[in-house]
């Protein structure tokens, strides 16, 4: 077996290398908190499908590893449920709710007996792995703890019952106006804005002016800003993207629940966006794995201007003590924050 290759070792690739041996000669499926590694692995003599729920690495893996082809999928649920994996290698998500969810979601795709792995760093919530595991196995051990990571193993004793994606949603109300209906929002685990509206959001849904026309929602999480645009606004256009699945399903759901229609589509920044915009809206800043991605939020701030047309404007919200007026003003005309409260702040660019 040739040696598993990362682009850029760190604790976690380090450590499965480390314990190669214990994945050779397996038909392996490795999900979860993808993120977190820098995965651009050469697994030549496994059968190996990696299904990854984040499209900025999902896209980083294409790139760097064509010779994945079709062993490489973007979601968080398997369409072929007849194929059966020897064993599952889960790395383990922030929160665990969604790791609850993972395992509802792939286990099913795991043979009678078969071996589950969870791996992921101390910090970010691994310890909670044995407790989630309870239902599936009879016992969970822990076969190594070093570089700040931790990797359980258990075998799958009690298969859980297959889900349906419904089934897996949490539901909650938001009144945002007198004069509307209130809104449903739905939403996965793990997935930003899943239990209330943040403080944040609610800032910027008050301090927009009346929008119209082409709208692009970036990281819509839930679909909460998005939908409120849509209810608002009945006659604009609206895009909603985001880089995870969980997300992209959960602002789907939530335009469904309410009778609203807007595009929804998986893009990282915008990578995938091709039109210009009269309004750009988001709550940055975003995040990768357990890390809040500072270099992705100025990336996207540089890269708005080019997808506004002539007279576009972009709103986000921020936390009070981020600078990114200084990065805005290199690549706007004029920058100023409209609304503002103890924590937060709302910015206008144009």
């Amino acid at each position: 077996m040739t040696a598993m290759q990362y682009a850029e070792p760190n604790n976690l690739s380090s450590f499965l290398i480390r314990h190669q041996s214990l994945f050779q000669n397996k038909s392996i499926l490795i999900c979860g908190q993808l993120q977190s590694v820098s995965l651009t692995p050469l697994l030549s003599e496994i059968v190996t499908t990696f299904l990854v729920s984040d499209y900025s690495v999902f896209n980083m893996l294409q790139a760097t590893s064509p010779m994945m082809g079709s062993r490489l999928r973007y979601g968080f649920m398997l369409n072929d449920v007849e194929q059966k994996y020897d064993a599952v290698l889960l790395f383990m998500p922030k929160a665990k709710q969604e790791a609850a969810l993972w395992f509802d979601s792939v286990l099913p795709s795991l043979k009678p007996n078969g071996d589950i792995f969870v791996l992921g760093e101390n910090r970010g919530g691994i310890s909670a792995a044995p407790k989630l595991l309870q239902p599936y196995a009879d016992k969970v051990q822990k076969i190594d703890s070093a570089r700040h990571c931790s990797l359980f193993y258990a075998q799958l004793v009690t298969p859980p019952v297959s889900s349906t994606p419904d089934s897996l949603f949490s539901h909650y109300t938001l009144q945002l106006t007198h004069d509307q209906a209130a809104l449903k929002i739905s939403a996965l685990p793990g997935v930003f804005s899943a239990g209330e509206l943040d403080e944040g959001t609610q800032l910027l849904l008050d301090s927009l002016p009346a929008l119209s026309g082409d709208i692009l929602d970036v990281g819509c999480g839930a679909g909460v800003i998005g939908a409120a645009i849509c209810q608002r606004t009945p006659d604009a256009n609206v895009v909603m993207t985001d880089v995870n699945a969980l997300a992209l399903l959960s602002a789907t759901k939530t335009l469904e629940g309410n009778n609203l229609s807007a595009q929804v589509i998986a893009s990282d920044m915008f990578s995938d966006v091709e039109a210009k915009f009269d309004f750009i809206i988001s709550n940055p800043p975003f995040h990768a794995g357990l890390k809040t991605n500072y270099e992705a939020t100025e990336r996207f701030l540089h890269q708005a201007p080019a997808h506004l047309k002539r007279g576009g404007q972009l709103f986000l919200v921020a936390n009070k003590f981020l600078r990114y007026e200084p990065i805005l003003a290199d690549v706007f005309h004029s920058v100023s924050v409209i609304k503002e409260n103890s924590r937060f702040k709302i910015i206008r660019a144009f």
